[in-house]
């Protein structure tokens, strides 16, 4: 049973290191500026950062990643931010803890 255990973390440990491979990850950074470019397409900037980020709905969580985006532009919360490498496209947005 504990070798089951074992070999469940690790495969798990495996799939989300795989996942994460092509991210960069922005933590504990605020939102300066949060413009939309078309009805499901914004333009964000990251801390002081000059690079733009692109936020869009391909994967169906606009509405989540885009509320916290303007909770920390609004708000001055802090958010982590995973964009895909190569592309400047937003990923995944949590809160900072």
């Amino acid at each position: 049973m504990g070798y089951l255990a074992f070999l469940a973390i690790l495969l798990h440990a495996c799939v989300s290191q795989k996942e994460n491979k092509n991210l960069t990850w922005y933590q504990h950074q605020v939102i300066e500026q949060l413009v939309p470019e078309t009805d499901s397409s914004y333009r964000v900037q990251i801390g002081i950062m000059a690079a733009t980020f692109w936020l869009d709905n391909q994967d169906g969580q606009l509405a989540k990643n885009l509320n916290l985006l303007q909770q920390s532009y609004t708000q001055r919360n802090k958010v982590d931010v995973a964009v895909q490498q190569g592309t400047n496209k937003i990923i995944r947005v949590t809160k900072s803890e």
